[in-house]
Formats: structure tokens, sequence, C-alpha cells
């Protein structure tokens, strides 16, 4: 009885870590269109939408330390939870990181269709991958999230060129605070990469106890 207790609660845990992951990619979704349009109407939302996903982190880490002491799970089940939280902890930061790029879309103006259009490119590949490795989390699939560290890769190279082309321009007193909001978003979207590997990280620590930095 207690066992079958305890996988329900694992299960559970999965599941709502499914629904955090699906929150922040909405986030991420809207802080991409607020930059891509500039319709910053929105952020608002973003930033009161990230106060839930705060809340929702803190009631997931307190449900696996009730389980733990409930439970007192051995070293594979221990594993699995301790993953729960790593990875809602790291989903929780991606949200800040969207409610980051959304505030400095307000501060934007100025900028050639190109440049943004580079950007939304880059921003959209770092979502996938966040994407990506939320299935690899469900379906334990850890191959999947190996290849995340290659996508990174191309990203941080992505990101280095992003930002030498962005200053390379013409920059003057009309176009300069937009260039240097864009350069943090830039940097943000680069941060969120990051994260997505680290999620992988997690995700091969949960299968074989053994932890590898992927970044």
């Amino acid at each position: 009885m207690l066992r079958s207790m305890f996988v329900q609660q694992l299960e559970e845990s999965v599941t709502h870590i499914q629904e955090l992951g699906e929150r922040t990619l909405v986030q991420l979704d809207r802080a991409i269109a607020c930059f891509e349009t500039g319709d910053t109407s929105k952020v608002d939302d973003i930033i009161a939408n990230d106060k839930k996903i705060n809340k929702r982190e803190l009631e997931l880490n307190e449900q696996v330390f009730d389980i733990i002491a409930r439970q007192q799970p051995v070293a594979s089940d221990l594993r699995k939870l301790i993953v729960v939280m790593k990875i809602s902890g790291d989903l929780e930061r991606v949200a800040d990181l969207a409610v980051d790029m959304a505030k400095v879309s307000r501060r934007i103006s100025a900028v050639d269709d190109d440049t943004i259009s580079e950007l939304s490119s880059l921003a959209k590949d770092a979502r996938a991958m966040v994407a990506k490795a939320l299935v690899a989390y469900k379906e334990k699939d850890v191959f999947a999230a190996q290849q995340l560290a290659k996508e990174d890769d191309a990203i941080d190279e992505r990101f280095g060129k992003f930002i030498k082309r962005l200053f390379r321009q013409d920059v003057n007193e009309q176009n300069v605070e937009g260039t240097t909001q864009l350069a943090f978003i830039a940097r943000y979207v680069e941060r969120i990469a990051d994260y997505a590997t680290n999620l992988s990280e997690w995700i091969i620590y949960e299968a074989n106890g053994h932890h590898f930095d992927l970044n």
C-alpha cells in the first residue's frame, strides 16, 4: 500500500513538472512576441503569470519534501525526487528570463527588421530546446537529452556572431538604446538554452546516478 501510494505521488510530481513546463513555454512564446511584433501590451500579464509559476515551483518543492519525509525512498527513487526539484527550479529560472525579455522589449525602438528576425529565430530555437528537454524527461529519453548539448553549442555560436554583428552596425544616439536592449535579450536567450541543457543533465542523472556537465 505504501509503495503504491509513493508511485502515485511520484507520477503526480512528474505530471506537475510537465504542467509547469507548459506554462513556461507559453511565457516564452509571449515574451518572444513582445520584441518580434513590438506589441508590449502583454508584458504585465507575463509578469503576473510569473508569480504563479514561482508559487507552483515552491509547491512542488514542498510536495517533494513531504514525500521524502513520509516515504523515505531508496536511492533510485530519491534521485527521481531530486530531479523533480532541480527541473522545477530550472524551469522557474527560464520563466524569469522570459519576464526579463518582455520588460526589455519595452525599451526597443528604431531596430531594423533583419536584426529582429535573426534574434527571433535564435529565441525560438532556444524555446524549442526547452520543449525537447521536457519531452525527453517525460519519455526518459537519455539519448535525446544528450543531443541537446549540440544544439546549445550551435546557439552559443550564433549568439556570439549576433552580438558582433549588432555592435558593428552604425550605432548612433537614436538607436544605441535599442541596440543595447537587443544585446540583453540575446544574452537571456543564450541563458535559456543553457537551462535547457541543465534539464538534459538532470534527465541523465536520473537515469544513471551520474551528473555530467553538458554545457
